[in-house]
């Protein structure tokens, strides 16, 4: 959860860090003194919650609620004050939550039991509504859900979207982006480039997958964030363990993480940073079609053994060209 608090009292802002800090370490927590700087963050970085001060400089609470929720419909909102003459309004602006200063942990724990509930529930209902999202770079890059398909503007915002998954979970510095992508263009100028890019692939993906692909920004760093997304790098890589998990293979096993290999790691890009990924990937599917092609020989299953083996060539393997091509001459006369 990425939980966005807003209160002009820096004091305030520790106490109710140590006290969030103290009900989970996982929360990300995110500080502003004030909403115009709220609303620089909150337009920038993904933000699951929000938990504001009622009086604030600039704006009320009240205020910077609606314009958050004018932007993300159904974000959680807990206020916060010193008094308690705000409660119909709070709950008028369809907040979790009203909070009374001074501030005591357990009742800030009720207000984040709320929020965590309320995030649940949501969560659950855009899955059920909702197509899934698909991200397939085996063969071929493809973001999809449903019958929408993400259409990139230019080759190198695809080049800048499959490094970020490339990296994913872990964030990348805008200056390393900047130089891989850009290695020949002033530092100011890559780093215009890359913000447009970015701004563009933000929008596309928001037309295709909604909040459930996510460009983040923190610290000078990019980072991907996947919430209910089929990978298929990810499904090869949970198949391929369930297959060799055991001293001898399961044949169904090996065959669902063969079928899911449908090409090389980002086809027939180029990229340099990627062909480590790429061959590793490689191996792996290599591994399996061996075994397939044992299997099926010993079951005597010939059609499919041969099924398979074309398979390994056209994959340009190495290491049993001539077991496999006396095996085709065999049973073929070829």
């Amino acid at each position: 959860m990425n939980l966005l608090i807003v209160e002009d009292e820096p004091e305030m802002i520790a106490a109710i860090k140590i006290m969030i800090e103290s009900y989970n370490k996982e929360i990300q927590i995110i500080t502003c003194g004030c909403p115009s700087e709220a609303i620089k963050v909150f337009d920038e970085q993904a933000v699951d919650a929000a938990l504001l001060d009622i009086r604030l400089p600039e704006m009320s609470g009240f205020d910077l609620a609606d314009y958050f929720s004018m932007r993300k419909p159904g974000l959680s909102l807990v206020f916060i004050t010193a008094y308690n003459s705000y409660a119909q309004e709070a709950f008028d602006a369809n907040a979790v939550d009203y909070v009374l200063k001074p501030i005591r942990k357990e009742r800030l724990y009720r207000a984040l039991d709320k929020i965590s509930v309320e995030l649940e529930e949501r969560k659950s209902r855009i899955i059920k509504a909702r197509p899934q999202v698909q991200i397939n770079v085996l063969g071929k890059i493809i973001v999809s859900s449903g019958d929408f398909i993400l259409k990139w503007k230019r080759k190198k915002s695809m080049e800048v979207f499959a490094y970020l998954l490339h990296q994913e979970p872990a964030p990348v510095h805008k200056d390393i982006l900047c130089e891989l992508m850009w290695p020949d263009c002033e530092p100011k100028k890559a780093s215009h480039y890359l913000q447009t890019i970015i701004y563009q692939l933000r929008k596309s993906i928001a037309e295709v997958a909604d909040n459930r692909i996510v460009i983040e920004y923190a610290d000078h760093c990019y980072r991907l964030k996947l919430d209910c997304v089929s990978y298929d790098v990810k499904t090869f890589h949970c198949a391929y363990r369930n297959a060799f998990a055991q001293r001898n293979p399961e044949i169904g096993d090996l065959v669902e993480a063969e079928q899911i290999y449908t090409g090389p790691y980002y086809g027939e890009e180029c990229w340099v940073w990627a062909l480590g990924k790429q061959q590793s990937l490689s191996i792996k599917y290599q591994r399996v079609l061996e075994q397939i092609i044992e299997y099926k020989m010993r079951s005597g299953i010939i059609d499919e053994t041969l099924f398979y083996i074309e398979k390994w060539f056209a994959g340009g393997f190495y290491g049993r060209q001539g077991q496999y091509s006396a095996w085709i001459k065999e049973f073929t006369g070829r």
